[in-house]
């Protein structure tokens, strides 16, 4: 796994203990994820989107769910 894509994960547990300072929007959430894999996005812009609950949950499953290690969507920087 890439150090970028630790970061990443990192940042999305410890966005958990945070309050909700960004509500994401669902029409945001596949440019967001592409911006966010692609390294395009400030980390500190990444713990405030993860803020929301609902679009984490939706970030861990697509990027993070398999248990067999990453699964990185189609719209990963390759």
């Amino acid at each position: 796994m890439s150090n970028h894509l630790r970061n990443i994960r990192a940042l999305l547990e410890s966005a958990k203990d945070f309050k909700v300072s960004r509500k994401v929007d669902t029409y945001e959430y596949e440019s967001l994820e592409k911006m966010i894999l692609g390294d395009q996005i400030r980390y500190s812009e990444v713990i405030e989107l993860f803020t929301d609950a609902v679009y984490r949950e939706w970030f861990y499953d697509r990027n993070f769910g398999d248990k067999k290690g990453m699964v990185i969507t189609r719209f990963s920087a390759e």
